[in-house]
């Protein structure tokens, strides 16, 4: 049951002068709490609990302001609940009087499960750049924002491939079979079973936890892979995050970009120009973007086909990894360009044979067919409209423009580095998508205090 009335006393309690002795009016917590309006979470919330049944509920706006610091500094929930204990700048940014009790560590995980629902993180991030165009920052903003800125078997070695790690959990199943089946143990007979299976699925080649079939193998370059989740920012000139998608690791960045517009637009941009990667060109895109939006994106002249909307579904091109991927998520292992007999030149895409003898999708994808000594993927390269294209992006403008794109990356490095957007704090999408948002939240809720500051000279 959530209480009509505010649980903040703070004009009751005889230690209330402490925050104004102990907290310099230049701290984090002080300027932010000045500069930013809480006061829409309870509304937002409210819809989640029940007016007239159950327990009182601890106020949504503390708990969401927990969240808040959970992110701010990269703490676990024991460590955050330790901390607002005693730290007198938390218990004043959480509207608590000096003495209060914190809640339990564990609320703040049944607080995340059970009240927070996508629509709400979507209205989360979109207060956030309705708090910025109601203070009138907009026009500060763009003034500023230059200037602000025993009978196992051998493990595989750290260094094997995903083929390699099935193939040693196959061997531990087969000499442990009998064991397990002697042993009588029925938790480790039916973690076995969920191997078995887990074997068998035809995703094997995508997932690689039996606890988490959401995360994908992804490719940071055409050497390197991780594991788990992207995600994939909108983001103002200004460095406030506008809209967000979330995705496996293995997806392309590209497909993001239409979702991504209509979501900026929801939360009150009006976006004229999209700046960003090469994986962003394609003739999806650009039909999007329109007459009313530039694409600032560089076409890779190897893969200038790829942009022209030629490649068969399933394929697309790994920005990361400079290389074509196939539907199974594979990369091709080299690519070729070569002249035909009629002068035009293409590109031919190398890929493993011995992955696509394995792979469960050879039947219905055209590299794994035939009878070739290999596999491969051929397209011609740049059409004349994608001539076109590559002729914008030799201008002045074009270069000059694609210099802010290192914001972006300034951005995702300081969501990875000071607010621990690095690893995933649970399992599943559906976990990665609040942790994503609420740290977008905070670094938007830090840009705004921070261009709320007035101009030095």
């Amino acid at each position: 049951m959530l209480r009509d009335h505010s649980q903040m006393t703070l004009s009751l309690s005889p230690y209330q002068g402490i925050y104004d002795a102990i907290i310099p009016a230049n701290h984090l917590l002080r300027r932010i709490k000045e500069n930013i309006d809480f006061s829409f979470v309870n509304p937002m919330l409210r819809k989640q609990y029940c007016e007239r049944f159950g327990r009182p509920a601890k106020e949504p706006g503390m708990m969401f302001k927990l969240l808040f610091l959970k992110k701010l500094y990269d703490l676990s929930d024991e460590t955050l609940i330790s901390s607002a204990q005693t730290d007198m700048a938390y218990k004043f940014f959480l509207d608590l009087e000096p003495e209060a009790k914190m809640v339990d560590p564990s609320l703040l995980t049944k607080f995340r499960k059970t009240r927070i629902t996508e629509d709400i993180l979507e209205e989360m991030l979109k207060e956030t750049i309705q708090q910025a165009l109601d203070k009138r920052l907009r026009k500060e903003i763009y003034k500023s924002a230059f200037e602000l800125s025993e009978i196992f078997p051998e493990k595989p070695s750290l260094e094997a491939g995903l083929d390699e790690e099935i193939a040693y959990t196959r061997e531990l199943l087969r000499v442990l079979e009998e064991g397990i089946a002697a042993s009588g143990n029925r938790k480790m007979q039916d973690l076995s079973q969920k191997m078995k299976e887990l074997l068998e699925d035809e995703q094997i080649r995508d997932i690689r936890s039996k606890d988490d079939r959401d995360a994908r193998f992804g490719h940071k370059t055409s050497t390197s892979t991780f594991y788990g989740y992207k995600n994939h920012p909108a983001m103002t000139q200004e460095r406030l995050t506008a809209g967000i998608s979330v995705t496996h690791g293995g997806a392309p960045d590209g497909q993001e970009l239409p979702g991504l517009l209509e979501k900026a637009q929801k939360n009150g941009l009006k976006a004229t120009e999209v700046i960003g990667d090469m994986a962003y060109v394609s003739d999806d895109n650009l039909e999007t973007c329109g007459e009313g939006i530039t694409l600032i994106a560089r076409t890779n002249t190897a893969v200038a086909a790829a942009a022209s909307g030629e490649l068969e579904e399933g394929f697309c091109y790994n920005k990361d990894a400079g290389m074509l991927q196939c539907p199974a998520g594979e990369l091709a292992m080299r690519v070729e360009k070569r002249t035909a007999a009629n002068g035009n030149i293409y590109l031919r895409y190398v890929f493993s044979k011995v992955k696509c003898r394995k792979c469960p999708l050879r039947e219905s994808c055209r590299v794994g067919k035939g009878k070739s000594k290999e596999r491969s993927y051929s397209m011609t390269q740049a059409s004349e409209k994608n001539l076109g294209r590559l002729k914008f992006e030799g201008s002045e403008y074009f270069r000059e423009r694609m210099k802010i794109r290192h914001r972006m990356e300034e951005k995702n490095g300081e969501l990875k580095e000071a607010h621990g957007l690095r690893r995933a704090d649970s399992r599943g999408l559906f976990a990665m998508e609040p942790q994503m948002y609420f740290t977008a939240f905070v670094a938007n809720v830090k840009r705004i205090t921070k261009l709320a500051e007035p101009v030095t000279q």
